[in-house]
């Protein structure tokens, strides 16, 4: 039998704001996602910044809240396996990019 061949894809999804974007990638076995980022990116200063990630680093599936500090809060995901994981992040920050955004950007102007 022949195994499935590992993939992998990146893209960028726009938001409708040039200063806000989704960058997403995954390498998959078959159809299983074995490996995943949904990153939310922000310009500050001229520059892209990540401010909220979701992934399956670490050996399990989760959610970082990045700060300007440089500091993260890793929030456990467990809406079932990878993929779901995966399609819980892309649909999340595609409706809530602009409440991160502004919390980010807040407390960058503290």
């Amino acid at each position: 039998m022949v195994e499935p061949q590992r993939t992998s894809r990146q893209w960028l999804i726009e938001t409708g704001s040039e200063d806000v974007r989704i960058r997403c990638s995954y390498e998959r076995v078959g159809k299983q996602i074995v490996r995943f980022t949904v990153q939310l990116e922000i310009v500050v200063d001229g520059n892209w910044v990540p401010v909220v990630r979701y992934d399956n680093a670490h050996g399990f599936c989760h959610r970082d809240t990045l700060h300007p500090d440089g500091s993260q809060d890793k929030t456990p995901l467990f809406p079932g396996d990878a993929n779901d994981t995966f399609t819980t992040g892309v649909e999340e920050l595609k409706a809530s990019w602009q409440v991160h955004q502004a919390r980010y950007l807040g407390e960058l102007h503290r």
